[in-house]
């Protein structure tokens, strides 16, 4: 039987894939709307690599939760990286 710090840790991480596959949908819905008209839409950009950042912060942080903590650490690192691109591009 589960103790109740495990059974928080395992709704953390099952609500963490929900997100990523929501931000994983939307990611794809805007560069879809984005390459479809790109001169009007290139606003959108930054927003696509939002996501991905967050994305890579959400996987992060679920990664942060296990035993592989290293792995966590790069995809956080990663995570301020794609954001910085963001705020660069936009």
């Amino acid at each position: 039987m589960f103790s109740s710090g495990k059974k928080v840790s395992r709704v953390i991480r099952i609500i963490i894939d929900i997100l990523n596959v929501l931000l994983g949908i939307a990611a794809v819905v805007f560069a879809v709307l984005t390459f479809m008209n790109t001169q009007d839409n290139a606003w959108m950009f930054p927003i696509i690599f939002i996501i991905g950042g967050a994305m890579n912060f959400c996987t992060g942080i679920k990664h942060l939760m296990s035993d592989r903590k290293v792995n966590g650490i790069i995809l956080e690192v990663a995570a301020v990286v794609v954001w910085i691109i963001a705020y660069l591009s936009y």
